[in-house]
């Protein structure tokens, strides 16, 4: 299983990535723009193999990946005067290769030449030479570890239109996005949509408090006595009920009013346990997951929670009172009755306890109730291509807000960013919950990478983006060594950042942090 894993992890990053490198690619290739290298991974070449003027390469590491268009190396110094190279001719005297690792065997018999004038840009269709020699537009640099194509000025990408560049620049995070709208159109297509105009049952999950005792088609009329007429309805009167140990639910099944009695499952996100099923009074939790708070602090199954600081647990309302201030904890102590032995076991969360605020910055709540009932779903083939876009922006906006909350939020920091590591664990779990959740994971994964490529800093694609706006702004193109030195250190900085959140994946995944 782990195998597999680790297989679908390296397919599904690749294919975020290679759907990525290809709008850049497509984009560049229809502004005319020379691109040695399409490379998918990073680190030593596993594979390739060069068509036409383009090396197409697997790397080792399946992180990343880029295509390399001319104009980001300047190819006009890759010789200089004074220089000896040797000049591999065709049949009209024109030179094809310049081979510059002039100890290279293949070209001993080649006569070697002193560089002494040279033009190999060749600006407004300028012929191309090297001393009297002319050197065709196409012609490769022979270097120690590769061949590379000379780059004339009109295949340069700085000498193509700003919106040309525009273009070049901003395709790849648009395919990640159309890639995740596609991804979305499926699910809706697969899934439907809920029929939430009214209160009837579509299925309930298995080993739920409400499995085997509702049944699809059976239509609620109340809760606790408040009538309801459709799911807004019936969340609202779930969610006032949230400490109710007994809640009755009447239902109407084929004509027949059917009164029930529900103990809901309680949930308490910030630490990571939930009450026990069908448990009414007694503060018994049930099954912990070994990656939540509670799980590394040592719950377990069947624990009874007899206190929490020092205050005495008397029912599931106090516990939901005290999880619902909003003040951070950073140390929780719950003495609890063990079921293995009957003794009081006291069992302490030292990792600081997300607050309300962060928690609901993500979607749930502090502390939530559930039956575990759904609404009837239909097929809808027009909502499904317009909720696409909509899926799309809200996983836009969960990433910005969570982005946000490193400079907002004093319990999140940089070291709880996942990388490669940390994607890899929420893979297999996604893929371990079926192919709808993996396929949502892969989704949301996909908008991550074209969002923060969007993100203005230098390295990235939004960085590129801003020095093209500052372009069009000013009307004069940035200073390149600027530019290029800014895009140089900033991604020294994001591979130092790169190392630590890696480094922090590992010890969360050995669990020392």
């Amino acid at each position: 299983m782990v195998i597999v894993n680790i297989l679908v992890f390296i397919f599904i990053l690749g294919l975020v990535i290679l759907i990525h490198e290809f709008g850049h690619f497509v984009m560049a290739k229809r502004a005319n723009i020379l691109c040695h290298e399409f490379s998918l991974g990073m680190g030593p070449i596993l594979w390739s193999k060069r068509k036409g003027e383009t090396l197409y390469c697997v790397r080792a590491i399946p992180i990343g990946g880029y295509v390399m268009m001319a104009g980001e190396e300047v190819d006009a110094e890759m010789i200089k005067i004074g220089q000896e190279v040797r000049l591999q001719m065709d049949d009209f005297g024109q030179v094809v290769k310049i081979i510059v690792n002039t100890k290279d065997e293949q070209y001993q018999d080649l006569d070697l030449v002193t560089v002494e004038k040279k033009d190999l840009i060749g600006k407004n269709q300028e012929p191309l030479y090297i001393n009297d020699y002319p050197v065709k537009r196409d012609a490769f640099f022979v270097l120690k570890d590769r061949e590379l194509q000379i780059s004339p000025d009109e295949r340069n990408f700085g000498s193509k239109t700003k919106m040309q560049r525009f273009l070049s620049i901003v395709a790849g995070p648009v395919m990640n996005f159309v890639l995740a709208y596609v991804i979305f159109l499926v699910l809706n297509l697969i899934v439907g949509f809920p029929l939430v105009e009214d209160s009837t049952i579509g299925t309930t999950a298995p080993s739920s408090p409400a499995d085997e005792v509702f049944v699809e088609g059976d239509r609620i009329i109340s809760i606790e006595d408040v009538l309801v007429n459709d799911w807004d309805d019936v969340r609202s009167e779930l969610d006032n009920n949230l400490d109710n140990r007994d809640v009755q639910i009447l239902i109407d099944r084929n004509g027949e009013e059917i009164e029930f009695s529900i103990q809901p499952t309680l949930y308490f996100y910030s630490v990571g346990f939930h009450s026990q099923d069908n448990v009414r009074d007694e503060l018994i939790i049930g099954d912990v997951d070994s990656e939540t708070l509670a799980g590394k602090a040592g719950f377990v199954e069947n624990d009874e929670l007899v206190s929490v600081d020092g205050v005495g647990l008397d029912s599931w309302s106090d516990l939901i009172d005290y999880f619902g201030s909003n003040e951070a904890k950073t140390e929780m102590t719950f003495v609890v009755n063990r079921e293995i032995d009957g003794t009081l076991t006291s069992v302490t969360i030292e990792t600081e306890v997300y607050n309300k605020d962060l928690i609901e910055s993500q979607g749930v709540s502090v502390v939530d109730s559930s039956i575990g009932i759904s609404p009837m779903y239909e097929f809808r083939l027009g909502q499904s291509f317009i909720t696409g876009f909509k899926n799309v922006g809200a996983s836009a906006g969960m990433i910005f807000t969570t982005i946000g909350l490193l400079f907002n939020n004093d319990q999140v920091g940089v070291g709880d960013l996942a990388g490669p590591v940390g994607i890899y664990e929420i893979t297999s779990r996604a893929l371990s919950q079926g192919m709808l959740s993996f396929l949502s994971w892969t989704a949301l994964l996909s908008v991550n990478l074209g969002v923060i490529n969007l993100l203005p800093i230098p390295a990235l694609d939004g960085g590129r983006l801003v020095f093209l706006g500052y372009e069009a702004v000013s009307n004069r193109k940035p200073n390149p060594k600027v530019e290029n030195t800014l895009h140089y250190l900033m991604y020294l900085l994001l591979m130092g950042l790169f190392i630590f959140v890696t480094y922090n994946d590992i010890l969360r995944l050995f669990n020392i942090r």
